[in-house]
């Protein structure tokens, strides 16, 4: 993976500083426009549930919720889901 950018977003009104992946920033980015969201307002949002996630940074919150978004987006099909519990075993 392509090494980290360092961007400065504004949270809360506030400016700070987040370093992720260049994929995790393009993620970022189609989230808040499929969302009608800024990406500020989308970090804004990701920082208030911050406390009630298991992360211990605003990046890292970004990374699991751009996952978790991708993922719900795109269920697995029945025969992939058989193929992983196959190679789990």
């Amino acid at each position: 993976m392509s090494p980290k950018k360092l961007r400065n977003v504004m949270v809360a009104g506030k400016r700070t500083s987040m370093r992720l992946e260049p994929a995790f920033w393009d993620a970022l980015e189609e989230i808040a426009q499929r969302e009608a969201l800024t990406v500020s307002r989308l970090c804004t949002l990701l920082a208030e549930r911050l406390d009630a996630q298991d992360v211990d940074s605003l990046s890292s919150a970004v990374r699991v919720y751009v996952m978790e978004y991708f993922r719900a987006a795109a269920p697995m099909r029945e025969e992939a889901r058989w193929e992983l519990a196959v190679a789990a075993e």
